[in-house]
């Protein structure tokens, strides 16, 4: 009955679901649950069977669901955090998994009639992934088959310092090297907090992956949020630099606790006004704070994109829904002063919220924020930014591989045509319905 043209999968690939074999003009419903170790999230939608009892998600729309129009992948782009997940969870990014999914398809008398898993990998199965730790340095490297050379990209951390593997991970599934790495409270030959870190410490990973045998010496920068802002700031010290996307970030440094040193000193930093923060249905929205943070600056708090080479390309990406960073006049501010300096950039103003990462990785509206104790706002709705998650990662790729070059075609790997969940799933039945009891899965 149930049929997916790829039960092993890229997580950035589309997948075919189809039904067969059911009863002609009836409503089936399709249910999908992405397994984690913190919860369950899942989707759903209901479709009637066609004339001959078939059902495609390629071309009928749903009665009714998380997702209303047609869209091959809205199960995957409207999956939502269950009861079983802790509210303002953030989904864990740090290690390259494999999602592991189980699609159900039931009757209208909510009888599971037939069931398939599926698993989504962040890694490309032949991508190496080389863990470093050398000269202060602690990173993870992602190659690609083969002796190279590759274009090359490093994924610059956000404000929590640590090791976020997954974005890398994802995009060395791309054909292009990558690395990342931790510059804080991560080792214990790591400062403690962002003001003791000297931003000269980001010369590090950048001289590192330049003098790898198998990078081609085109390298990016990318980043999210602080990393972004990061990243734009890294490519006027570094004319190392070809290109960088900057996804979500501010227009300058504007947090006291995230104000990083400069040669031994600290940079000077205009802050956000934090009391035009307000609260929505006890969220922090932080978006206001940033409504004349822009017309403060001062050359001396302002990056200083005169400093950087004339053949370093931008791509700023900003969502209008995001309730952390205010994307519109960021990207504006950020614009007009990389175009006043001569450099070509190219920007994007889409629907969504703060956290906009690879394609059907889970929507986060809000986050618990342990270090004010706090529901910080991110903000967005679940389709439209999934969707822009989806949008946004190809263009982002085609950037890279217009400014650094063509990345590499990686083979195939041997695909499982059946997929088993890691872990023994156990069910209970409530009339007549499977239902999953939350289990705990581990990364592959």
């Amino acid at each position: 009955m149930l049929h997916v043209d790829k039960v092993d999968s890229l997580q950035t690939e589309k997948v075919h679901i189809t039904a067969s074999d059911l009863e002609e003009w009836k409503c089936y419903t399709f249910t999908l649950r992405l397994h984690y170790d913190r919860g369950t999230y899942a989707s759903y939608c209901v479709i009637q069977s066609d004339s001959l009892g078939n059902i495609d998600l390629e071309r009928d729309s749903p009665v009714r669901g998380t997702y209303t129009d047609v869209d091959p992948m809205g199960l995957f782009l409207s999956i939502q955090p269950t009861q079983s997940v802790r509210p303002g969870h953030f989904f864990k990014t740090y290690d390259p998994k494999t999602f592991y999914y189980t699609l159900q398809l039931s009757n209208d008398s909510e009888e599971v009639i037939d069931e398939i898993q599926l698993k989504k990998h962040w890694k490309h199965p032949l991508v190496s992934q080389i863990d470093v730790a050398e000269n202060g340095l602690f990173g993870t490297l992602f190659k690609p088959p083969g002796p190279g050379p590759f274009p090359s990209v490093i994924f610059i951390p956000g404000s929590n310092g640590m090791l976020e593997n997954g974005y890398a991970a994802v995009l060395a599934s791309e054909g292009f090297l990558t690395f990342t790495f931790a510059y804080y409270a991560y080792k214990k030959e790591l400062p403690r907090s962002i003001p003791e870190v000297d931003i000269e410490f980001f010369g590090k990973p950048i001289e590192y992956v330049q003098n790898l045998p198998f990078c081609s010496g085109k390298i990016g920068l990318i980043g999210q949020s602080f990393g972004g802002l990061t990243a734009n700031y890294l490519s006027t010290k570094y004319h190392q630099i070809s290109a960088v996307v900057a996804l979500n970030c501010s227009a300058a440094f504007c947090r006291d606790s995230a104000v990083m040193k400069e040669n031994g000193k600290p940079m000077e930093t205009q802050l956000l006004d934090e009391g035009m923060s307000d609260f929505v249905n006890g969220v922090l929205r932080q978006k206001p704070a940033f409504k004349n943070l822009y017309s403060k600056l001062t050359p001396n708090t302002s990056i200083p994109w005169w400093r950087a080479s004339k053949s370093t390309a931008y791509r700023i990406v900003q969502c209008y829904d995001d309730m952390l960073v205010d994307g519109v006049p960021s990207r504006d501010n950020i614009c007009k002063n990389i175009r006043e300096t001569g450099h070509s950039v190219e920007s994007e103003l889409v629907p969504g919220g703060h956290f906009l990462y690879f394609p059907y990785f889970p929507h986060h509206g809000i986050i618990f924020n342990s270090q004010i104790n706090l529901m910080w706002g991110f903000g967005g709705e679940c389709i439209q930014h999934s969707k822009s998650q989806e949008t946004t990662w190809i263009k982002n790729v085609e950037f890279f591989r217009k400014h650094l070059g063509k990345s590499v075609e990686i083979p195939e790997w041997e695909r499982e045509s059946v997929v088993v969940l890691p872990t023994k799933q156990t069910f209970t039945v409530k009339n007549g319905l499977r239902l999953e009891t939350p289990f705990c899965l581990g990364s592959e």
